[in-house]
């Protein structure tokens, strides 16, 4: 039988056996010995990183750091892990004055399993790579190489790149199985969001508001007024970064009101014609007396494009794309089929491709969150499941049909819009009324300090009395007394009582008081619709102070808008 033994130690490549999870050298070949001036009594049985530390006098050596992280990557993940060029520096022997001497090594991490499939050890292998990255970071001309060292580079530049390559890959199966991972945790992520973007918008509201009063200030100052500005900016940037989270969760509340199918589908269509290129043939078949429906239009024309994306991605070669309207009555046999659907009269919107269709096998599954059929990397399986989630948040119902070679049709049923239309002329929430006061007293609840005194300030300014209290309780007791109060405006995350719950005890002490709501985040209001009564109206974090106050202005001078209206500021969640 071979000594493998033998074999390994005279192997000519520079190799280690190291063991997991604590990287002791158990073997080593004689040219790694060589390569590295070390003898195999010496590492035999040491610490990988007790054996070859960092060089001391070079303060940005991070040979140890990237070593450690692709080992562990090994131990986690059962798999090679390639390296890039990595500088990494060696003791010199004493007999040549000791200190370190500078190295450039191309490594690979690789796990040896076991018989039975157990993790036993990692080899270490490494190219001294030195010469060539010396050569190269001293510009020395290619006639002055000799022939075999321009053979050389040549080669090493081809594995170089072939290593980098590698890299990336491996990088790109890192993350795909990471973000593979999170998916398991989105539930919780979903429960965390919503607190996370109530706090922050609190802050955005803060540095909003005072922006606001600093540009005033400022205004005659053009210097100073660029500053605000940028610093304006930057609120606005990150509001839709937490705009972006909610959606994401869908947790953010939902702003619909009567809307025109047959114009969105348009305006898409529209859109998508110089997008999708000349492969893709796009047509339109619209009822022409289609119904209203009471939607967020924002929303649906998010709906309409990632189904348009979906559709064109289903047809590589070209193909063509139908979007269409029709009126639909969904009947009792219909809804008792469908648990999710109650019957009614609805506004179909349909999105149709000609490409190869989805299997049966898998049709069924295609609506869950973050089931997808496209190659690892290529898509979240997000965007059908929000789809599917705006229709039901809509009180509608979508549905998918297809057949493989026949392509796919992705209906939304959403519901006819009844209510009557809002009276022509009606001031929008967010225009200004006016700001001036008639003396009016307003109760601000809000647990955050900082937004509270914002707030606070900034009525009292313009001429309000002003009452304030942090949390419910304290609101309550002002509300039990004789004081005048013209309008409460309140947070919704509350602590004991939200904002909600006090505005239905508020109306029960005093029915005929105002109401404006302030939210960063609330999930009982993720559909304005039924979550406000007459008299009360929503405004999402951050806003800016302007806009608040021209919407408490209209509520006291009785131009409020109708109930369930969410208010849309700028960076808000609508």
């Amino acid at each position: 039988m071979p000594d493998f033994k033998a074999l390994f130690e005279a192997a000519p490549g520079l190799y280690l056996v190291l063991t997991q999870p604590d990287f002791r050298i158990v073997a080593a070949s004689d040219a790694y010995l060589r390569a590295t001036r070390t003898e195999r009594a010496a590492v035999l049985g040491r610490n990988l990183f007790e054996m070859f530390p960092d060089n001391p006098d070079d303060p940005a050596a991070d040979g140890v750091r990237n070593l450690r992280t692709s080992l562990e990557r090994v131990v986690q993940f059962r798999r090679p892990d390639t390296m890039s060029v990595q500088k990494y520096d060696i003791r010199k022997p004493e007999s040549e004055g000791g200190g370190f001497e500078e190295k450039y090594w191309s490594p690979r991490n690789t796990p040896v399993f076991g018989p039975t499939g157990q993790f036993i050890y990692i080899i270490h292998r490494v190219e001294d790579v030195t010469s060539f990255i010396q050569l190269k970071q001293r510009g020395a001309e290619q006639a002055e190489l000799t022939d075999r060292l321009r053979e050389r580079t040549e080669q090493m530049e081809a594995e170089i790149f072939m290593r980098a390559r590698e890299v990336e890959v491996a990088r790109e199966q890192l993350e795909a199985e990471q973000k593979l991972r999170q998916v398991q945790k989105m539930e919780a992520v979903g429960h965390l969001t919503g607190g996370i973007a109530h706090d922050f918008n609190n802050i955005l509201t803060v540095i909003t508001g005072l922006i606001d009063i600093l540009a005033e200030a400022v205004e005659h100052d053009a210097a100073l007024s660029s500053v605000t500005k940028m610093i304006s900016d930057a609120a606005f940037r990150g509001a839709e970064v937490t705009k972006h989270l909610l959606a994401f969760s869908r947790q953010q509340p939902l702003q619909p009101r009567e809307a025109d199918l047959n114009t969105l589908v348009q305006d898409t269509a529209r859109l998508l014609r110089p997008s999708l290129g000349e492969q893709i043939e796009i047509d339109t078949a619209l009822e022409p007396d289609a119904w209203p429906a009471f939607i967020d239009p924002n929303h649906m024309a998010t709906a309409l494009l990632n189904l348009a994306v979906n559709a064109r991605d289903a047809m590589p070669d070209g193909g063509k794309l139908m979007l269409e309207t029709s009126n639909v009555i969904l009947d009792e046999v219909y809804a008792a089929a469908n648990p999710d659907v109650r019957a009614g009269e609805y506004v179909m919107v349909a999105v149709s491709d000609t490409g190869g269709g989805i299997p049966a096998a898998i049709r069924d599954k295609v609506f869950e969150p973050f089931f997808t059929t496209k190659p690892l990397g290529q898509g979240t399986g997000l965007g059908l499941s929000m789809i599917y989630g705006f229709a039901r948040q809509s009180e509608g119902h979508a549905r998918i049909e297809s057949d493989p070679g026949a392509g796919t049709t992705v209906s939304m049923f959403l519901p006819r819009h009844r209510a009557a239309l809002a009276e022509e002329g009606a001031q929008p929430a967010g225009a200004a009324p006016g700001t001036t006061t008639s003396g009016e007293t307003v109760l601000v609840v809000e647990d955050e300090t900082l937004v509270r005194n914002l707030v606070v300030g900034e009525l009292a300014d313009l001429g309000y009395r002003v009452l304030e209290a942090a949390e419910s309780a304290e609101a309550l007791a002002i509300l039990r007394s004789g004081r005048r109060i013209d309008l409460m405006l309140t947070d919704i995350g509350l602590p004991g009582l939200n904002g909600r719950q006090l505005a239905a005890a508020a109306r029960e002490l005093r029915p005929a008081l105002k109401v404006l709501l302030m939210t960063g985040y609330a999930q009982d209001a993720s559909r304005a619709s039924g979550f406000l009564d007459h008299g009360m109206e929503l405004i999402t974090k951050p806003f800016e102070m302007a806009a608040l106050v021209s919407r408490l202005r209209a509520m006291l001078e009785g131009e409020a808008l109708p109930a369930g209206t969410a208010a849309d500021a700028p960076g808000g969640q609508g």
